[in-house]
């Protein structure tokens, strides 16, 4: 954990970078499109919703690296206002 508030802010920035990509792409699907005309509506499964949970997926799992950045960094700054 020995990174700096740099590089970390770096690595987040890159990775809310990409997630904006695959959101972009998701939004350009016909699920999500179903999903925002119905949105009480249960959508059902296709085999091609496959793709789309993997996107979906995908954006969960940089959100959460995302997080975790951001309490390293918070944890580096805490330590850094403490000396």
């Amino acid at each position: 954990m020995d990174q700096s508030i740099s590089t970390i802010s770096e690595k987040i920035k890159t990775l809310k970078t990409a997630r904006d990509i695959l959101n972009e792409e998701y939004k350009q699907t016909e699920f999500h499109k179903k999903r925002e005309e119905n949105p009480e509506s249960i959508i059902p499964s296709t085999p091609e919703d496959e793709e789309i949970y993997k996107l979906l997926t995908a954006i969960q799992q940089i959100d959460l690296f995302i997080k975790k950045l951001q309490d390293e960094q918070l944890i580096i700054l805490k330590e850094q206002d403490q000396q």
